[in-house]
């Protein structure tokens, strides 16, 4: 309804303004006014219905996106042909209205007019063409900014679900517990678990705002951040959990989204490992494919039931994906999937894009999770 109000209100300031030029200069000969108002109002009441044809031209062949010189001729040549279907559909309802003669008289006015009239026609076309690329930047500029305002806003919803998950009472609990219990047995290993969370609870903390709210960063920065967590684990579940990484050398420079990896960690652990007795694998795989960089985590754990349905994504998924449809809109790919042999599968791809050159080479060797937090220790 908006649309149609601002094109009527177009409609009738161009046909009153060009009326007035035509009755003030010599352009309009002697015509009347009743005349020249007509031949207005009925030339932009056909540009006003051929808008809707113009608008999804201009869509289908942006200016600003694509093969912009293939787009602009195509544009071209529809302008052309929309403005000489104006143009005589113009002096074909003004001939029969003004000039009711012969058949064989609208033939001659319009080849004497033709050139004349089509490009002032095509200029016009050119005009709108112009208006609605420029309408249709505006909109995207719009957009862009409110979704670069929803991921400030949703970054920090998310550095508070991730700080939640991180604190989890369970997994906090559990590794003091365990801190607690080898001061007297195993007093080294005690020791490289408290470091080991003191350094994750640091970086959890710690405001990273090198880029737009720190939102983004290199898959080898990701990777340093979730082993921490994954150490810990380890130090605590011992030979429960087997760690396995198969990452491409260029997947590391990769850009992603801050926290993306930690929850997906967690929920495989928390899944997998930390409910069995036995060793349980956690397998991670990173490699560019293409224009994508392919993420894969595996691991092992109790076999679901059919009988209990779909299984319901908790906080750390459901904020994954959020966030996903926040950066990449559609461009991205999230397959959570049971294993028939037990644990779960999740397979996800986004766009790849290089971060920045001072995030790579942040670790020599991505394959041994928990080597970093023992070296620490024992140098402490």
């Amino acid at each position: 309804m908006a649309r149609l109000k601002l094109a009527i209100l177009g409609w009738a300031v161009a046909s009153l303004f060009f009326t007035a030029v035509l009755m003030v200069s010599d352009i309009g000969g002697h015509k009347t006014l009743g005349f020249a108002l007509a031949v207005n109002a009925v030339h932009f009441a056909l540009w006003v219905l051929a808008l809707p044809v113009l608008s999804k031209c201009v869509r289908r062949f942006p200016l600003s996106q694509g093969k912009r010189i293939w787009n602009a001729v195509v544009l071209l040549l529809a302008v052309a042909a929309i403005g000489l279907a104006v143009m005589l559909s113009q002096w074909s309802i003004l001939y029969s209205t003004f000039f009711p003669n012969g058949a064989w008289a609208l033939w001659v006015f319009l080849k004497s007019g033709l050139v004349r009239f089509l490009p002032s026609d095509i200029l016009i076309g050119i005009v709108l063409v112009l208006a609605l690329e420029g309408w249709r930047v505006w909109l995207d500029f719009q957009a862009e900014r409110t979704r670069a305002t929803d991921l400030e806003r949703q970054l920090a919803v998310a550095r508070l679900d991730a700080l939640r998950m991180q604190l989890h009472p369970h997994f906090l609990f559990n590794t003091l517990h365990a801190i607690a219990g080898l001061i007297v047995e195993q007093p080294p290993t005690a020791r490289r678990m408290a470091i080991a969370l003191g350094d994750l609870l640091r970086l959890t903390l710690k405001d990273n705002g090198k880029d737009t709210g720190g939102s983004v960063r290199s898959l080898a920065e990701e990777l340093e951040f979730a082993d921490l967590y994954l150490g810990i684990e380890k130090l605590r579940l011992g030979d429960r959990l087997v760690l396995d990484y198969d990452i491409e050398p260029e997947a590391t420079s990769a850009e992603v989204p801050q926290l993306l990896l930690q929850p997906l960690f967690e929920n495989a652990v928390r899944h997998g490992a930390a409910r069995t007795l036995h060793a349980c694998e956690v397998r991670f795989r990173a490699y560019r494919q293409g224009n994508e960089l392919c993420l894969t985590l595996a691991n092992d754990g109790p076999a679901r039931s059919p009988a209990s349905g779909s299984q319901p994504f908790g906080v750390g998924l459901t904020n994954t994906l959020a966030r996903l449809r926040l950066y990449y809109q559609n461009r991205f790919t999230f397959q959570y999937t049971d294993r028939p042999q037990g644990g779960v599968r999740i397979d996800l791809s986004i766009p790849y894009k290089r971060a920045g050159a001072e995030s790579e080479d942040r670790r020599e060797d991505l394959y041994a999770a928990t080597q970093s937090a023992h070296t620490n220790a024992d140098r402490r």
